[in-house]
């Protein structure tokens, strides 16, 4: 039996910038980085015993004959392109819940696709995991997105991603020092809105849409990570989101914006909802004193992190 562990990330600068009718005109450039809240999987071969079927847990329990069988689109699709010659049993569970823009399906899709090969004795590299992640969920399954979260999940790390016209990206580590770093994580936030996408339509509203300002922020913010000038960083985090806003009705609404407003009154530098948009979390980047005054206020919605450095990875 296997357990593999696969990361959550926040998307600081980019993010919408990896839908494909964008890059493929423009390119993107994200910056961003993995934290330490996953999702969870257990993978083994069937013993002799039990090789009529597979079994299948996550939110509901799958028993089934034939792979073909499995309901749920992501889990059936990922283990058919396998062609995984035997009965399995697979289990997942999660730190966070899905569907609240921390790159959650994604994530499992990652960390699905390492299971099945690690199973199988197939070797992968990180590129090709994110390649076969993003392959399964944007052309298999043709889902509405960017491609970025496939590449956080597999990489991990604090990275600056950038993604060519024709869809090849490159990660690279973020040139700041340990310090700075650790400060960067300390200033950080995330608060629950406590709500949860049910629908694509988020998504889907992200697509031919003007995105020059969003591309343009995120390479003027390398510059700040560089001088290291976090309360610009946040400054920029904020511009960053009414520009985001601005591309769909559908991103936002009253209980995210209240809690945005309130985050900026007690004196953060910068704010955000994370994801496509409508529910999830928020990232707020502050000084210590403002983090203790949105604590306190916020304090039954608020998750604590640290970022990680491994990407998707097995654990036993």
């Amino acid at each position: 039996m296997f357990i593999i562990k696969s990361p959550f990330r926040i998307s600081l600068f980019g993010g919408s910038t990896d839908y494909k009718d964008y890059y493929s005109n423009n390119g993107s450039f994200i910056i961003g980085a993995t934290i330490d809240k996953y999702v969870y999987m257990t993978i083994r071969k069937m013993p002799k015993m039990f090789t009529s079927q597979s079994t299948f847990t996550y939110s509901e329990r799958e028993d089934v004959k034939s792979f073909i069988d499995i309901k749920n689109p992501l889990i059936r699709e990922v283990v058919n392109y396998h062609s995984i010659p035997f009965q399995i049993e697979f289990h997942t569970f999660t730190d966070i819940p899905s569907r609240t823009g921390l790159g959650g399906s994604s994530s499992f899709c990652v960390g699905m696709c390492k299971s099945i090969c690690d199973l199988l004795d197939i070797k992968m590299s990180k590129r090709e995991l994110a390649e076969r992640a993003i392959h399964i969920e944007r052309h298999i399954l043709n889902e509405s997105g960017g491609i970025q979260d496939q590449i956080w999940a597999a990489y991990g790390g604090t990275n600056s991603i950038e993604i060519d016209r024709n869809g090849k990206f490159s990660v690279k580590p973020l040139p700041i020092t340990v310090d700075f770093k650790r400060e960067l994580e300390n200033s950080m936030l995330l608060i629950y809105t406590k709500e949860q996408r049910i629908t694509d339509a988020v998504a889907i509203s992200h697509e031919n849409k003007e995105k020059d300002n969003i591309l343009n922020i995120s390479k003027e913010a390398y510059d700040l990570f560089l001088k290291e000038d976090i309360k610009n960083i946040g400054r920029l985090l904020y511009h960053t989101w009414k520009e985001k806003k601005s591309i769909s009705s559908l991103i936002s609404n009253t209980n995210i914006d209240m809690i945005i407003s309130r985050c900026m009154e007690l004196g953060a530098y910068g704010t955000k909802l994370l994801g496509s948009g409508g529910c999830g979390f928020i990232l707020v980047m502050c000084d210590s004193h403002t983090r203790k005054k949105i604590s306190d206020e916020f304090e039954n919605k608020i998750l604590e992190f640290k970022f990680e450095s491994d990407g998707v990875s097995r654990i036993i």
